[in-house]
């Protein structure tokens, strides 16, 4: 199900395989390298709410360039988006970033682009248009979700309809349960917000439907399914173990042969 968002989890399998999220990696001891100058940039377009554009390179070649002006083009008019700040992975004042988006062995030039709370919404390897630039620029529920699904969270995401109902039950549930509660991260949107027509739409999700319902999403990027805001906990915890994304302790009851889906379950 839900095609049209195949390429959310193969960017966040991308991004998972190659990325590690715990943070910079630590500098040898005695040794404190002052940030970079890309590391500044990331920093303040952190805190002014905008996108960056880091582009790894090794060399100021054709293909560099050619990204280097793919990338500006892409952005023009952005300002108030995003920037753009280069990386040389040989540069020791550099080894930071490129130990944490793991570039080192990586075909450069490489584009990341780091979104506002530090979640990744692209990676354009060697060649990037314009047009695809755009891509990854998220609507801001998607955004907080690629952040939880990079740090290994679920996330149940409820769609709040036009006749605003009461919050899933399921939710409830889940955040009482020991097992879930320190791994589910709830967001929630109204499906009529303009701002997440692109979401909205990647979740083949009727924006002027009246009812409320629920997404769940799981590392790195798999859309477990898609539920009636009634549906159970239960039901969506036996749909998360069939997509192998529960956890892996055996004994754990969600891994038992599952009963008979209720049809609060849209399958």
């Amino acid at each position: 199900m839900f095609d049209n968002v195949r390429w959310l989890a193969a960017l966040l399998a991308v991004v998972a395989g190659m990325t590690p999220v715990c943070g910079f990696a630590q500098q040898p001891a005695g040794v404190a390298l002052s940030p970079s100058k890309a590391q500044q940039t990331l920093e303040q377009a952190g805190k002014e709410g905008l996108y960056t554009f880091l582009v790894f390179y090794r060399q100021n070649d054709d293909a560099t360039r050619a990204m280097a002006s793919a990338i500006k083009d892409g952005i023009a008019g952005k300002e108030k988006l995003a920037v753009a700040t280069y990386v040389q992975v040989t540069d020791q004042a550099n080894q930071a970033l490129v130990a944490k988006y793991d570039v080192s062995r990586a075909p450069l030039p490489m584009a990341v682009v780091v979104g506002p709370n530090g979640a990744m919404t692209g990676i354009f390897a060697q060649k990037v248009t314009p047009e695809s630039v755009n891509d990854a620029f998220v609507t801001p529920t998607m955004l907080a979700t690629m952040k939880s699904l990079q740090e290994g969270k679920l996330v149940l995401v409820t769609v709040q309809g036009s006749a605003k109902g009461p919050a899933p039950v399921a939710l409830r549930d889940f955040q009482s349960d020991p097992h879930f509660k320190d791994r589910i991260v709830p967001l929630s949107m109204t499906a009529a917000d303009p701002r997440e027509t692109k979401f909205i739409g990647q979740m083949q999700i009727d924006a002027k439907a009246a009812v409320t319902q629920t997404v769940l999403l799981a590392p790195p990027g798999v859309l477990v399914g898609k539920f009636n805001a009634t549906t159970s906990k239960n039901d969506i915890a036996a749909a998360l173990a069939k997509a192998g994304k529960c956890c892996d302790d055996p004994n754990c009851q969600h891994h038992q042969p599952a009963t008979q889906p209720s049809q609060g379950a849209r399958r």
